[in-house]
């Protein structure tokens, strides 16, 4: 069970910023999003890595929902990345939903649907700098996808 004190490790957006290669790429699509409407939970921890697409995305739209989110890279919390993991892959990036008291509420396991789908469709066909480049242009609608799926996920 996670408790009050290991939440309280977790990096805030704020404090996570300095610390991501990506700063630029998660800032840029911070401002393309406005303020989120709530969803039904306090908090959120999330397991991220910034060297992924899919972290790099998540990070921003978790930052501009009203709820707690702390944020633990995956390779230094290896108790959480084994706590969260699915089907013994330890997956970013990982979004555990939480209520006040820190009881687990729903689990989601990044990427969302719309972007796995774009990825299965884009592979072999373009070459990987253009993937990428596509990938992230396509942020809004991946995004709208995640707030879509954690909506779906989680009670009331």
């Amino acid at each position: 069970m996670l408790d009050r004190e290991r939440f309280a490790q977790g990096l805030t957006y704020a404090e996570l910023l300095p610390r991501l290669r990506n700063r630029r790429r998660v800032e840029a699509f911070y401002r393309l999003l406005s303020p989120l409407p709530p969803l039904p939970a306090a908090r959120a921890l999330v397991l991220v890595e910034d060297w992924c697409p899919d972290s790099v995305q998540a990070i921003p739209v978790l930052a501009r929902l009203p709820l707690e989110a702390r944020f633990f890279f995956r390779d230094e919390n290896p108790d959480l990345a084994e706590a969260y993991q699915k089907e013994g892959k330890r997956i970013v990036p990982t979004v555990v939903f939480l209520d006040e008291g820190l009881k687990e509420l729903a689990r989601w396991h990044g990427p969302p649907e719309a972007a796995r789908a774009f990825l299965r469709e884009a592979k072999g066909r373009l070459e990987p700098a253009e993937l990428f480049r596509l990938y992230h242009q396509n942020f809004p609608r991946f995004a709208e996808a995640m707030l879509a799926e954690w909506r779906a996920l989680l009670p009331g």
